[in-house]
């Protein structure tokens, strides 16, 4: 239900972005004021999500997931970066080709880790990358092997890591990465690549 919940608030506020009132407002801010947005009727308030926790105020959180509709199949990847208020700076997602469920996760991982690396407004902030594959995480962590068609990539995103000022890769069950997951899903099903950057 929660996964579902995410993805209609995704695709409600994609729809309202460029097809209504909505057009000169930032994505981040629709979504998180849903109904204040799109309803001319007192807004709703809405209950707090008890199994996503807000970070420190001084860090930022980055939830990431890929999605294989087969093994191997079409593969998607998504991701959300939220501060200590909540705030969405950032979302996306994209179509990654064929591939199985641990590269979608690794090229997920690879993604956002690259995104914040090539941005001077991380390199004084912890970001803390939230993963819902416990194999992955051990692998970039260097608690476990992954596979040797695995190594590369792991690799890679081991090196980018270190290009940031304080940064780490921990796991989190699948149910406090519903939102990623939604928008990976939107990945998988080729609906279109988006990214949305703001670091305001």
């Amino acid at each position: 239900m929660n996964q579902v919940a995410d993805l209609v608030k995704v695709r409600t506020t994609w729809w309202f972005k460029f097809h209504a009132k909505g057009s000169k407002l930032l994505i981040s801010t629709i979504l998180l004021n849903i109904q204040e947005s799109c309803v001319d009727s007192k807004p709703v308030k809405l209950s707090k999500r008890e199994d996503w926790t807000l970070p420190d105020f001084s860090s930022l959180k980055f939830n990431v997931d890929g999605s294989s509709r087969g093994n191997p199949g079409d593969s998607g990847i998504g991701g959300v970066l939220r501060d200590g208020s909540g705030k969405v700076h950032g979302l996306f997602f994209e179509f990654v080709g064929v591939s199985d469920s641990i590269i979608a996760e690794l090229l997920a991982i690879h993604k956002t880790i690259s995104l914040c690396s090539s941005s001077p407004f991380f390199h004084d902030k912890e970001v803390i990358f939230i993963s819902d594959s416990k194999a992955t995480v051990s692998w970039i962590n260097a608690e476990g092997i992954g596979s040797l068609t695995h190594v590369h990539l792991i690799y890679d995103i081991c090196n980018v890591l270190n290009n940031l000022w304080n940064a780490r890769v921990i796991f989190n069950s699948r149910s406090s990465n519903s939102f990623a997951d939604s928008l990976a899903k939107m990945g998988s099903g080729k609906e279109g690549d988006r990214l949305i950057w703001d670091l305001c």
